[in-house]
């Protein structure tokens, strides 16, 4: 499983959209086996999933995902994981020992239209 964490400081960063960079981590689904940060240089959830892209994302742990950007990434079959705060080692422990819950109230509200 590869997952990305929106990543500041070693913490989980506020907003996916946002982040200055993000840390992947490449796991046997048990363990952690690889780490590496990367830089966004992008700004926006579709500019920030095609950074991500090429490197075949199952999940990604962020303080918050908008609403669009989180319907893309399920689409694509990556499990999106929001309104997570603290540690992002220890989050990552915590989504692969079964016990991380995407908190999907505090996404953000701010692209659903109005019918």
């Amino acid at each position: 499983m590869r997952i990305a964490v929106s990543y500041d400081e070693g913490e989980v960063s506020r907003h996916f959209g946002s982040s200055d960079r993000f840390k992947l981590y490449e796991t046997d689904n048990k363990d952690v086996v690889d780490t590496r940060i990367i830089e966004n240089p992008a700004r926006g959830h579709d500019a920030v999933i095609d950074v991500l892209a090429p490197y075949s994302i199952d999940a990604v742990i962020s303080g918050s995902v908008c609403t669009a950007g989180a319907r893309r990434m399920e689409s694509m079959g990556i499990t999106v994981y929001s309104g997570i705060k603290g540690d992002a080692d220890g989050k990552v422990k915590e989504l692969l020992e079964g016990k991380l819950l995407s908190d999907r109230e505090k996404m953000s509200r701010s692209d659903i239209s109005i019918m």
